[in-house]
């Protein structure tokens, strides 16, 4: 089985693709770790503000396309910036199954926020900056999505990953 898990930051991507791989018997691994391997900075965040978007969304695709290419099967939890990287979400839509797990935008925002202000929000209007980056990037993850896992209040991690390996299992196509 080949899963990217795809969602908008805060939604429980990093979280629930350790448990989902280990479930299903195979690797997990997170995109900002893979891209940390292959980058001169000590966190993807330093990379971007130093060499810029095109320069981050080359380095995210090779990553994620390097790991791909040498396990057969995996869990990929990517992140939440990887609808706009659009050579990134081609690769992954032909190389696997696509999964979103979608959150109500209201909760990510307090979960973000929660965390102090990120710079990618307009501190003046943090909420409708944040407003415009969730409906774009909803759309498209809704667009390249196989599967759609709309998550609510599931108690633990532990039962929110069952409740998403229960979503993948049923509607998957032997995972490509």
């Amino acid at each position: 089985m080949r899963l990217f898990i795809t969602g908008l930051k805060h939604c429980g991507k990093s979280t629930a693709a350790p448990i989902i791989a280990e479930s299903i018997g195979c690797v997990a691994a997170d995109g900002d770790d893979l891209m940390l391997a292959l980058i001169d900075t000590p966190t993807v965040r330093e990379y971007y503000r130093r060499h810029g978007k095109d320069a981050f969304m080359k380095a995210e695709l090779e990553a994620v396309r390097g790991f791909a290419a040498s396990h057969p099967s995996f869990v990929i939890s990517l992140g939440g910036g990887a609808a706009d990287n659009g050579a990134l979400m081609d690769f992954i839509k032909s190389t696997g199954t696509v999964v979103y797990l979608r959150r109500a935008e209201n909760v990510l925002i307090e979960r973000i926020l929660a965390k102090g202000m990120p710079a990618f929000l307009d501190p003046d209007d943090p909420r409708g900056s944040w407003h415009a980056i969730y409906e774009r990037r909803d759309a498209i993850y809704s667009q390249m999505a196989d599967i759609i896992v709309p998550l609510g209040e599931y108690g633990d991690k532990a039962a929110t990953a069952a409740f998403i390996l229960s979503s993948i299992m049923e509607n998957c196509d032997n995972g490509r």
